[in-house]
């Protein structure tokens, strides 16, 4: 049997490094330059998201802090991705049950993957909580409304958007108006408050 994923990787204990907080730029660059050399897609994924950031973080009024976080965030939130299967993650076709519950890993792995940083935790929820939906559908835990970390939201909806436009192996990517209706089609899944905000941003396609 094939064996698709890694995901059972166990993260290093605490006590294992010092314990020093991370420069999280210097800790971005790393992540991304390893994510552009496997997953170019991936990474281009990621440096789009950042840019988004910028107008986004100004339109909800986030601060300065607040708004280098969410880039920072959005710039390494699929880190997860390094621990699944080249062959799940370029995988054309639709995902069996169980290579679908291995992508679903992807937030957790991520989360435990950063913890030996000590990275600000606004940052690491992005990471975790990304994939959390507001009517509470979502993964890893189930959380909904403002149980899910306003970054959190923010790049749940900078995601879904990205994944939208961009063309994957297993998707042809839409023009924005397209995309935005079907985020707004789909709005349970993100803060209401936010998409609106989002739909507002001037976008080049």
């Amino acid at each position: 049997m094939q064996n698709y994923s890694h995901a059972s990787i166990t993260a290093p204990r605490s006590d294992d490094f010092v314990s020093e907080t991370i420069d999280p730029v210097v800790a971005l660059n790393f992540i991304n330059g390893i994510i552009d050399g496997r997953y170019p897609d991936l990474g281009g994924h990621q440096q789009r998201m950042r840019r988004n950031t910028i107008s986004f973080a100004r339109l909800i009024g986030l601060s300065l802090e607040e708004s280098e976080f969410l880039a920072i965030g959005a710039g390494m939130h699929d880190i997860g991705k390094l621990h699944i299967s080249d062959y799940i993650i370029n995988k054309p076709s639709q995902l069996t049950t169980s290579e679908f519950l291995l992508i679903r890993q992807h937030a957790e792995i991520g989360c435990r993957l950063l913890n030996p940083l000590n990275l600000d935790p606004r940052i690491t929820d992005i990471v975790l909580y990304h994939h959390e939906n507001y009517d509470g559908s979502g993964y890893p835990k189930g959380l909904s409304g403002d149980e899910i970390p306003l970054l959190a939201r923010a790049v749940r909806i900078l995601d879904s958007y990205d994944a939208l436009i961009e063309s994957r192996p297993y998707h042809k990517g839409v023009a924005t108006d397209e995309a935005l209706l079907i985020m707004r089609r789909d709005s349970q899944q993100y803060d209401p408050h936010l998409l609106k905000l989002f739909g507002e941003i001037k976008f080049a396609d």
